[in-house]
């Protein structure tokens, strides 16, 4: 799905849901949930137009397709291009955050693993991205970048110095190297887009920028060395290919400002390559509200990580789930309760501006998405990638899930991110 708008010519705005919603571990899998879910959603959304897809391929479904050894594609990549030109879909963003196993029992921090500092990270980002590359050229697609999400180099508590980044930044940088030459050699703009997440080695959108900031000479520098591009042209092809994912729900839970989330996201011209539209919950005066508490903790299960800060004044409190949350409340709550607000990193539908007696931060999410459209000179790219991103489903309580089926649900989070690209002006290309 893809907008344009009058006063923006050139810009354009695409739509996707995220396909790790249903995950599965082989090509068949990956297909069967495309066809239960994607093509429904298709039929009722995009009316005889190319419908955005948002692309998880995990580990063991990018190694059966990857064929860099091979002059032409494989069957494998073949039918998957094949499948998507034959449905009209676009598959113009991928997520590679997780490596697989996305919905198993105990993944929790495990999601990171293998981490930047890891071999088969580099591996499996480039194995997406020359899938990726194909399907540009083989599908719907005609995007004027392909963005890679993925996280910004590994989760917090094992950053063991400084100089595990400057080797996450290494390893970027060789996926980058990767992406110049696909560019290079006839293939799309990929951007390889960080995504800060609440106490990874980069929690938030600061941090992050942060991070860029130490990252992209480092890339720079991998680029030159190969020899093929000199020393200028590889500080450009370093801000070209790697930029950020700004995802909402983290967003909010960090208590960013929508309007600073996203100048950090933008910052020193780096490209947004990818917006995933999220929302989090939250639960104001948490004091005063002692159901609605025994509501969140009670919202702990064994696969995802729900990360919760709360905010008291210009203090931050951080747990890592909420298990440690509901402990800490349980030894000494004072200091939780001082918050004025605790929000929760577990995404729910994004249409919603409530479950049950907890609230969500739809409106935080509402707010990014209008400043990003209302402002494309700082998106670095041709297109803004808008990804809804609610992988939640299977483990939200019976009021978030609402009326119908899967498909029902995300049709109502689809309207709810139309509105909002329409209300701005943005038109049906």
């Amino acid at each position: 799905m893809h907008w344009t708008h009058d006063a923006h010519p050139g810009r354009g705005v695409r739509l996707a849901y995220c396909l790790n919603l249903h995950a599965a571990d082989d090509l068949d899998g990956t297909i069967a949930g495309m066809r239960a879910v994607t093509l429904p959603l298709r039929d009722r959304l995009a009316q005889g137009r190319p419908f955005g897809v948002g692309v998880y391929l995990p580990d063991p479904v990018a190694r059966e397709l990857a064929t860099p050894e091979r002059p032409r594609p494989g069957p494998a990549l073949e039918r998957l291009a094949r499948f998507f030109a034959d449905e009209g879909l676009a598959p113009f963003t991928f997520n590679a955050f997780p490596y697989g196993g996305f919905h198993r029992e105990g993944l929790k921090e495990s999601v990171y693993r293998p981490t930047w500092l890891e071999a088969d990270r580099v591996r499996f980002t480039c194995a997406v991205a020359q899938a990726a590359a194909y399907f540009a050229t083989a599908t719907a697609a005609t995007p004027s970048h392909v963005s890679i999400s993925t996280h910004p180099g590994t989760y917090g508590a094992w950053v063991t110095g400084p100089e595990d980044l400057e080797q996450c930044a290494r390893n970027m940088g060789a996926c980058v190297l990767t992406f110049a030459r696909i560019e290079a050699g006839g293939g799309p703009r990929i951007v390889l887009s960080l995504e800060a997440e609440p106490l990874a080695s980069a929690g938030d959108s600061a941090e992050l920028a942060e991070f860029l900031a130490l990252a992209r000479p480092i890339v720079a520098a991998v680029v030159a060395a190969d020899g093929a591009w000199s020393a200028s042209a590889a500080r450009t092809l370093a801000t070209r290919h790697l930029g950020t994912c700004l995802d909402c729900c983290h967003s909010a839970v960090e208590f960013e400002a929508p309007a600073q989330a996203l100048a950090l996201a933008t910052r020193a011209e780096g490209p947004l390559g990818k917006l995933q539209f999220s929302s989090a919950l939250a639960l104001p005066r948490p004091a005063a509200a002692p159901e609605a508490r025994g509501h969140l903790v009670a919202m702990a299960e064994p696969v995802y990580l729900h990360q919760v800060t709360g905010r008291a004044g210009a203090r931050r409190l951080h747990c890592a789930d909420l298990p440690e949350l509901d402990a800490a409340l349980a030894r000494d709550g004072s200091e939780w309760l001082e918050c004025d607000e605790w929000r929760c990193h577990f995404h729910v539908p994004v249409d919603l501006d409530h479950v049950g007696g907890l609230s969500t931060t739809r409106a935080h999410a509402d707010a990014i998405l209008a400043a990003a459209l209302g402002s494309p000179e700082r998106w670095g790219t041709p297109d803004l990638h808008v990804e809804i991103e609610t992988y939640t489903w299977d483990i939200l309580p019976g009021p978030a899930r609402g009326a119908g089926d899967l498909v029902d649900g995300l049709e109502r989070e689809y309207t709810h991110v139309i509105a909002q690209i329409e209300s701005s002006g943005w038109k049906r290309a």
